[in-house]
């Protein structure tokens, strides 16, 4: 019997509590296909059970990103109806949660495995009932079939989910590196599932209906990178036009190779080749995310372009001998580089220049200071190589001799064609033996000369553009069809060839470091004495200075301050500063020490020592002066035009203006300035030598380095923000020098940043996800669940033993909110630190952390983030004296304790079994890895107890036979001999880029054990530097078959672990039966067979979810930190839709200016105005029948962007899609309010309009809380002499049942923006504040409550029955009748509109506390008016020249 459509609403209402992501779509249940789709019935199949209509879709006035369509005469149960709206909703509308590209890549890995054992089944099925329908359209519906199975309990560790589904996902779809099998699907299908559940994925793709990425039944599915990049070079090779067979004639270096102008650095390798077979005539490529930080945008349907990388090392933590992270001298985990033996690949998407809109203009290079001949030259030279000059037209290489042979000079047309010749035989001089060691014994014309020769000519290429001399391919044609051949029969031989070029390019360029370095330091030299001869400037101007005033000094030594300093030889302000910018204060201070008698470590803060600091900073700002003045007269360029200076801004040079007032340079600090000044105010400062970019521009004790890394990421924060962390900074600062207590600086904090600080917090932080649990909070990780909140601790310094070492600061909703607030504390910490040096150290950390967090980022900005946080690190190292004594200390302790050990035997290690899921916690708590035994094992000297559950022959153990040995005095003689083979065998940690040298060598490699080890017939003595002892980093265990084993049978939801079968899974080959999630007690609802003999596979099967996979082993792992860069895509959509949205907020503010014509000013008050007891005021409109009230807004412009409508019963709407933020309803007219005395704001425009009543001016409704601070914002910028006054709500009863008070809290934040004043009714006793004697009310017992209500309203219903006295002790949860009146009464309490019509006060005690309010705030303007006349005043008399005192 058909399911009826009550009880499909009911399994819908379930299936979307499931899965909460399911909302966004409409659910249209009919009796069959013609109520569904009238005359088109007939185009579906006749027995369709359910359809997904991928288009927007109204319903009840709400808008659904789709529909879900059921007939319901098809639909036979429940679990028929569930089975197809798993089918629609994780199946087709889960398919559009991947980005365009994503979801072509996912049908392309479907397609490639049609043909897989594992997934045939599912494809034959789909083929018999699609038959006709188009290659993608059948891998949807593959994808959505395997969704019927589905359930909650498959999916339920997030992480884990999302590990398997992304690692799959990238292997089998993204990186193709093998095809896909059942167990991968099922991991992907397991992904999306759990982004809908917790509403971590939504619609990324939006096709149309029966239009889904159609294409050619027979089209092939996409090819991996390397067969896509061969096949277009051997096009290009055929026709002449490939990117090293194009002529380049001598000109400008670096001018052709691709290169990303956000890092600076051209793109290497196939990449680079790639990116030039585009044929775009710009060499700029960058990611869509790049381009977007710059201003710029991808041009709607541009298709990027493919790029790749390659991990080859990665960052670890470096132990001691008992498995211990070995700590630095400030405490913090030394790290140390490991070479993968393993690489790992990422692929990144970028666009060209070409491609995108709002890019500034190819700027031309920096001149050369010498050039290209000359650099060829020395290069030549320099190299060493053998060159001879022959009569004859022939130029080439002789191995047997390493020698050049060369045609006479005079027989070449130019010298760049001499040179660029003599640099192409230099690339194939480097393939020798003695050097780079390629395969050069091959004779003209085989094959393998021809390989060589694209080596060198790609090569030839990139060393030819570095320099600027040209390339002429044309003597090299003869190799094409070799080339082609080689191509066509292995794809991977032009990656392996530019690889090649590479290494060749940077060999032959190290020749000329020598002479780069010789440069580099006459031109420091020369820079030295110019900054030198600025600074001989007398020490009077200084003393002289009238702004300054040196009078109340007397700490000094000598009669005068001066005479102090001239009888000590320092006359200028060079001999007090020294001539190094970055130590100008460092050295005055040091200088100037013996002037006030006192040694340059004194830190007493008496009268010496703050004399000193005060004289030392003014002569380095005078220092910064004169060397600023100095740059810019020798480097400084005139600004002729606003685009010149737009141009240059986006460039990153520093821009200067010269004020009227003074003549002075002042650096622009944002373009907002910069359009501020005329051109011939403005000079630019284009980038210097790398030392001297490196100190330029110095403010505050700050490198500039440090000052732009600070400026970027404060950028990221809203104004309010960056001067609360300001202002925490300067308290901290204020801290560390003594001049505030703890108490003051935790005040500070708590002003400023909203939380409260430990004073001795030592600036380390940590997020907790938090959850409910039996009425406790608890840490949701410890307690296996997922977080409901977040909270943010802070490390204490001086915590005692026995006190918690974190101190609690804030909670958060969401760990992006919790991650927000943790950056702009660790910018607290570093803009704190007063050291330049750790300064920069903690802002370059700030910097990887939000790196690392974005999810655009690519591994190529991972990586230069955590370069430059490693070298700050080692600057700020360097320049630690205490920390370099401390780190010798320890160093000496060390050595000490090693050799006070006696020399005893190398105790025996103590092997444990260790799965490969359980590596990192072992890992962590000290085990090490064994390579010869492939097996973990505790250190000597380290507690086992914490290893107990790994020991050997212990129940829990679940590894392979290889980790299974006890230790080989344990072996038994029944040992099998193939396992005695590999027991001897020697392994060796060899990286992946020697791994020919180490077969070279004879290491072989051992499948099983995925390492290498001695072959027989090896060379030992070679091999012996890849001894793991002879090692120090290495790269972990890979997984082994059993453990991806248990991987599989867990993501099928079958039981693994030991049981009383056994310690599953058992890889005998025999068949076993095990428990499944969410089965019955006791049931054996499993089924799986594993075996290890030749290539590992197996089957495993859920009988409860009738999931089926036929399993193989992968034969290598990838680690937890891999993840595939998939988001550019989503990225460009992001925003394609904020340009949609601009639009739309356009055509909805023309729609509603249309609409105020049909519109009428009210006459009589409306039923809401009436209401609120306010009357009518211009501005605001009604319907024709008075009813309705229509509120416009608009912004400080005047523009009517949206509308507000208020029904009769008060329901408030805005105009869809229209533009709130920032927009107002001026309450008397726009220029009412510009004739305030002051801007009075509210929340809502009844209030508004009684506090206009009651002052008697217009005033301003910003509609909410949450807009208030925009709206500020934007009339303070419109008036900027008008005093601010914000008319909050104070919504007290919040505070009790949610924890905080919106009203005052939006109302405080933004009368602090604007430096405004936040005023807040008062009400009359007992009708805003909480009765004394009742019981408080928390948030937890309003929750508490409720719950109880819910309950028993639904015991009421009949939808739940309570059991036994359940109901009593639910009412007894709840409050009491007098506390929830007494909400009541504070609910309606808390406006001035509430305070005028509810309150004993009325409108009299609204026009006192609003009058009140306006008159100290003009009170307080006129005041500082005032004191800014008496201060102008005062600095006028300090300035006019002293006479001398008469004396009679």
């Amino acid at each position: 019997m058909p399911i009826t459509k009550a009880e499909a609403q009911g399994v819908t209402r379930a299936f979307v509590r499931d899965y909460p992501g399911a909302l966004e779509l409409a659910y249209k249940f009919r009796e069959d296909a013609a109520e569904l789709y009238g005359p088109r019935a007939a185009e579906v199949p006749a027995d369709m059970k359910g359809g997904y209509v991928p288009k927007e879709t109204l319903h009840a006035g709400r808008a659904y990103r789709g529909r879900v369509d059921v007939p319901l005469q098809n639909v036979e149960s429940a679990s028929d109806l569930l089975m197809t709206l798993r089918h629609e909703v994780l199946g087709h509308y889960g398919a559009n949660t991947f980005a365009p590209g994503e979801k072509r890549a996912l049908l392309d890995g479907l397609a490639a495995a049609r043909n897989e054992p594992t997934l045939k089944p599912l494809w034959d099925d789909v083929n018999r009932r699609y038959a006709g329908q188009s290659l993608d359209v059948r891998a949807e519906e593959v994808f959505a079939l395997h969704c019927e199975g589905i359930e909650p309990s498959q999916h339920q560790v997030a992480d884990q989910v999302q590990q398997r589904g992304q690692q799959s996902f990238t292997e089998t779809c993204i990186a193709r590196v093998r095809p896909m099998q059942a167990d991968d699907l099922h991991n992907i299908v397991c992904m999306v599932a759990q982004g809908l559940r917790d509403r971590s994925r939504t619609q990324q793709n939006f096709p149309q209906f029966n239009e889904l990425f159609r294409r050619d039944e027979n089209m092939e599915p996409k090819k991996p990178f390397h067969e896509v990049v061969a096949e277009k070079l051997i096009e290009q090779l055929k026709a002449g036009t490939a990117p090293w067979q194009k002529p380049w004639e001598p000109g400008e270096p670096n001018a052709y190779l691709p290169m990303n102008p956000t890092t600076g650095k051209r793109y290497k390798g196939i990449n680079a080749i790639h990116l030039m077979a585009q044929g775009r005539s710009d060499a700029r490529w960058m990611t869509y995310k790049q381009a977007a930080a710059v201003g710029a945008q991808v041009r709607k349907g541009e298709k990027g372009t493919p790029v790749q990388y390659w991990k080859f090392s990665e960052e670890q933590d470096k132990l001691d001998d008992s498995g211990r992270p070995v700590l630095d001298a400030k405490g913090q985990p030394v790290k140390e580089t490991v070479m993968l033996e393993r690489p790992r690949v990422f692929f990144a998407t970028v666009f060209n220049g070409e491609q995108i809109d709002g890019l500034p203009p190819l700027q031309p290079k920096k001149e050369q200071t010498w050039n290209a001949v000359e650099r060829a030259e020395h290069i030549l030279k320099a190299s060493g190589a053998t060159i001879t000059h022959a009569a004859g037209d022939r130029a080439f290489y002789r191995p047997s001799t390493d020698s050049i042979t060369l045609p006479e000079r005079g027989q070449f047309p130019s010298s760049d064609r001499y040179y660029a010749t003599a640099l192409h035989e230099l690339g194939h001089w480097t393939g020798h033996a003695s050097r780079l060691d390629r395969d050069l014994a091959h004779p003209f014309g085989s094959e393998g000369y021809a390989k060589e020769e694209l080596r060198a000519e790609i090569a030839s290429m990139i060393v030819g553009d570095e320099l600027g001399i040209g390339h002429d391919p044309g003597q090299h044609a003869a190799y094409v069809g070799s080339w082609i051949k080689a191509l066509q029969d292995e794809p991977l031989e032009v990656f392996r060839a530019a690889a090649d070029a590479e290494k060749i390019h940077d060999y032959v360029l190290a020749f000329e470091q020598k002479q780069v370095q010789e440069q580099d330091q006459q031109q420091s030299q020369a820079q030295d004495e110019a900054v030198a001869q600025a600074l001989a400037v007398d020490i009077a101007e200084v003393l002289d200075n009238p702004d300054v005033s040196f009078s109340h000094y007397q700490a000094f030594q000598g009669d005068t301050l001066e005479d102090a300093l001239r009888s000590r030889g320092l006359e200028t302000v060079g001999s007090i500063t020294g001539t190094d910018p970055e130590q100008f204060y460092a050295v005055a201070h040091d200088r100037l020490s013996p002037v006030f008698g006192i040694d340059p470590s004194h830190t007493d803060t008496d009268n010496a020592y703050l004399e000193r600091k005060g004289l030392a900073q003014e002569f380095a700002n005078m220092a910064e002066q004169l060397h600023l003045a100095q740059q810019l007269q020798q480097h400084g360029e005139q600004i002729v035009s606003s685009i010149d200076a737009e141009a240059r801004w986006s460039d990153g040079q520093r821009i200067f203006a010269f004020h009227d007032q003074d003549g002075e340079p002042h650096q622009v600090r944002s373009l907002d300035e910069l359009n501020n000044y005329a051109p011939d105010q403005l000079m630019a400062l284009p980038a210097l030598t790398q030392q001297q970019a490196a100190v330029a521009d110095q403010e505050a004790n700050m490198t500039p380095p440090t000052i732009d890394q600070a400026a970027a990421l404060l950028a990221a924060h809203p104004a309010d923000a960056v001067q609360g962390i300001e202002q925490a900074a300067a308290a901290r600062r204020q801290l560390a020098a003594g001049e505030i207590d703890g108490q003051a600086f935790a005040d500070a904090t708590r002003q400023h940043l909203g939380v409260e600080l430990p004073p001795d917090w030592s600036g380390e932080l940590r997020i907790v996800g938090v959850a409910e649990q039996d009425g406790q909070t608890v840490d949701a990780a410890q307690a296996g669940i997922e977080p409901q909140a977040f909270q943010v601790y802070a490390r204490k310094a001086d915590a005692q033993f026995g006190e918690d070492a974190f101190a609690f600061v804030a909670g958060t909703r969401t760990e992006g909110q919790a991650e927000a607030l943790a950056e702009r504390l660790h910018l607290v910490d570093a803009l704190g630190t007063d050291n330049q040096h750790e300064r920069a150290a903690k802002l370059a950390r700030v910097q990887e952390e939000r790196v690392r967090r974005d999810p655009n980022a690519t591994e190529e900005d991972i990586s230069a983030a955590k370069e430059a946080r490693k070298t700050a690190e080692a600057s700020a190292m360097l320049n630690d004296s205490d920390a370099q004594r401390r780190a010798a200390e320890l160093e000496r302790q060390e050595r000490d304790r090693q050799q006070a050990q006696p020399q005893a035997e190398k105790p025996e290690r103590q092997y444990i079994n260790v799965p490969y899921k359980e590596k990192d916690e072992a890992k962590s708590l000290g085990a090490r890895w064994d390579r010869q035994q492939q097996s973990w094992y505790v250190p000597p000297g380290t507690d086992a107890a914490p290893f107990a559950k790994w020991a050997q022959g212990a129940a829990t153990a679940a590894v392979e036979p290889r980790s299974a040995q006890p230790a080989p005095e344990a072996q038994g003689e029944a040992q099998k001999p193939a396992q005695q083979a590999q027991q001897a065998r020697q392994y060796l940690a060899v990286p992946y880029e020697q791994r020919n040298a180490a077969k070279a060598a004879g290491a072989l490699w051992d499948k099983a054990a995925k390492s290498w080890y001695v072959g027989p017939r090896a060379d030992a003595a070679k091999l012996e530097r890849w001894k793991p002892e002879n090692v120090q980093a290495q790269q972990g265990p890979a997984m082994t078959p059993r453990e991806e084993f248990a991987e599989a049978m867990r993501s099928a939801g079958l039981f693994t672990g030991s049981n009383a079968q056994g310690d599953h899974p058992i890889m005998d080959g025999k068949r076993h039966r095990v428990p499944v999630e969410g089965g019955k007690k006791g049931a054996l609802d499993g089924f799986y067979v594993g075996h290890l003999d030749g290539h590992p596979a197996g089957r495993i099967i859920n009988n409860k979810t009738g999931t089926d996979i036929t399993w193989k082993s992968k034969g290598y792992a990838l680690s937890d930190q891999e993840k595939a860069k998939l988001q550019a895509e989503a990225a460009e959509k992001l925003a394609q839709r904020a340009v949609e949205q601009d639009k739309a907020q356009e055509a909805t503010a023309q729609r509603v200016g249309r609409q105020m014509a049909d519109l009428v000013p009210i006459e009589q008050p409306t039923p809401y105005l009436q209401a609120k007891g306010i009357q009518a005021q211009a501005g605001v409109m009604t319907d024709r029948e008075g009813q309705k009230t229509y509120i416009p807004a608009f912004d400080a412009e005047g523009k009517q962007w949206t509308m507000q409508y208020i029904q009769e019963d008060g329901t408030k709407r805005f105009a869809k899609d229209s533009k709130k933020e920032g927009c107002f309803h001026p309450v008397g007219g726009m220029d009412a309010l510009a004739a305030a005395p002051a801007l009075v704001i509210s929340e809502g425009y009844a209030t508004a309009a009684q506090v206009a009543e009651a002052v008697g001016h217009a005033t301003v409704a910003a509609f909410d809380s949450g807009n208030l601070e925009a709206v500020a914002k934007a009339l303070h910028a419109k008036f900027p002499d008008k005093p601010v006054i914000i008319a909050g709500d104070d919504d007290r009863h919040l505070v009790m049942t949610h924890g905080n008070n919106p009203g005052r809290e939006k109302a405080e934040a933004a009368a602090q923006a604007v430096g405004g004043k936040a005023i807040f009714p008062i009400f009359a006793p007992a009708e805003n504040t909480y009765p004394r004697d009742l019981p408080a009310i928390t948030p937890d017992s309003f929750k508490t409550h409720l719950r109880a209500e819910q309950r028993l309203a639904d015991a009421a219903a009949g939808k739940v029955e309570l059991a036994g006295d359940e109901a009593a002790k639910l009412k007894a949860s709840m409050l009491s009748g007098a506390q929830i009146a007494a909400l009541s009464t504070m609910k309606q309490h808390t406006d001035f509109n509430d305070l005028a019509h509810k309150s004993e006060l009325g409108i009299e005690g609204v026009k006192r506390q609003i009058g009140a309010a306006i008159s100290q705030v003009q009170r307080d303007e006129q005041q500082h008016q005032e004191q800014k006349h008496v201060e102008k005043k005062q600095q006028q008399i300090e300035q006019r020249p002293r006479r001398a005192a008469r004396i009679g």
